[in-house]
């Protein structure tokens, strides 16, 4: 029997009840991972777990919380303690707060953006990667956007955040390399999830998804399960040479 890429590890997936987060969360396990998702809601958690169980029999378990506040991450590592400890982290949830002018941009809506997509990952972070740096050993995957790399009009809290996230996989991987902590970022392009629900209720939402597929050259949005493999790739020891790698996975948005 071939052995999974994961089989006796453990991994942590944010934002694990939907889209590119369900989808990591699923392959993880398909690969003989057990994982703990972390989701706002409930029942998208409950969803990912009975799809987990279909094609894994591995133990995997969810925490219901918002992964900004101390208590929620420190539930996310106990649970992961519980099954082993830590291997892999993926930082997955996101939070967008949509398009606007400069001078009619919320600022509540700005501190939210970053304590969802910079405050929670790094205050994750700072709870599994010394335990990873003691076994010599760890994994983890910062999701952050291909807005992060290049400019899109209006959309200024979450470009800076991912923009954020993106060097701060660089500084964490530097400082960790040689305690065999192995620190990356993945940079999707536009992806069809319920990320986009806000766009779809838009009246010219047909208009709003032609115009993403002709941001990017290939011609489409991407699927959760493609950005899903890039993320697993880097979690896996397939990426052992991969340190601080900002890996665009974008149909080629951010080449042009």
């Amino acid at each position: 029997m071939t052995r999974g890429r994961f089989e006796g590890q453990v991994g942590i997936v944010t934002g694990g009840g939907s889209g590119i987060g369900r989808a990591t969360s699923i392959g993880f396990a398909q690969d003989g991972g057990r994982v703990v998702i972390c989701e706002l809601d409930p029942d998208r958690a409950a969803e990912t777990l009975a799809l987990i169980g279909a094609v894994s029999p591995q133990e995997c378990r969810s925490v219901v919380g918002d992964l900004t506040t101390a208590e929620t991450a420190d539930a996310l590592v106990q649970a992961a303690d519980e099954l082993g400890g830590a291997d892999v982290l993926v930082n997955c949830a996101g939070f967008g707060g949509g398009r606007a002018a400069y001078d009619s941009f919320d600022p509540e809506l700005w501190s939210r953006i970053f304590a969802v997509n910079v405050d929670g990952p790094f205050q994750l972070i700072g709870r599994v990667i010394k335990q990873m740096a003691e076994r010599g050993k760890g994994a983890i995957v910062n999701v952050a956007s291909a807005a992060g790399l290049v400019g899109e009009p209006g959309i200024y809290g979450y470009s800076a955040s991912k923009a954020a996230i993106v060097n701060l996989t660089r500084a964490l991987a530097l400082f960790y390399a040689n305690q065999g902590v192995r620190v990356n970022c993945v940079c999707p392009g536009v992806t069809d999830t319920n990320f986009l629900s806000n766009v779809r209720a838009a009246p010219d939402a047909d208009q709003l998804f032609a115009r993403y597929a002709e941001m990017m050259p290939i011609g489409r949005l991407a699927q959760p399960e493609e950005i899903a493999a890039a993320i697993l790739f880097l979690a896996s020891d397939a990426a052992s040479f991969c340190v601080g790698s900002v890996l665009a996975v974008d149909g080629g948005w951010t080449a042009q």
